[in-house]
């Protein structure tokens, strides 16, 4: 299968980069697959596993939020402020964010922090999912 470009960064690092032969991502709109010869796409992804196919296995990770881009060179870039491998995930930690986040969420709070205990909760629970698939 033919490849193409990836890079996955975070503010932090730059998670993957490299030639793949496939990308599959979940965006505002739905699941998507990305092959070489791609048309230019921009999409805004949501918490969900993204899975990057390298010498014809699919390898999993976990993202948050993020956009999902497929320049006209063909080159795909994917932006996110956290992603992890699923074997690299520690579940007892996000076991514990999930907790954190259910408590925010029922106590009283402003609009603000109600906000950023629902997304908390949308990533501890992704990274659950995405490491029980391994």
């Amino acid at each position: 299968m033919a490849e193409f470009k990836l890079k996955v960064l975070t503010p932090e690092k730059t998670f993957f980069k490299g030639e793949t032969e496939q990308l599959i991502a979940k965006t505002t709109s739905g699941c998507i697959g990305i092959l070489k010869g791609h048309s230019p796409y921009v999409a805004s992804i949501v918490p969900s596993e993204l899975k990057i196919k390298i010498d014809g296995e699919f390898r999993s990770a976990a993202i948050s939020d993020g956009v999902l881009k497929v320049s006209l060179d063909g080159e795909v870039t994917v932006l996110t402020s956290a992603v992890e491998w699923s074997d690299e995930i520690d579940v007892a930690r996000a076991e514990r964010s999930k907790e954190r986040a259910e408590k925010q969420l029922k106590a009283e709070s402003s609009r603000t922090e109600f906000d950023l205990a629902e997304r908390q909760l949308k990533r501890a629970v992704n990274r659950i999912s995405v490491a029980s698939k391994k």
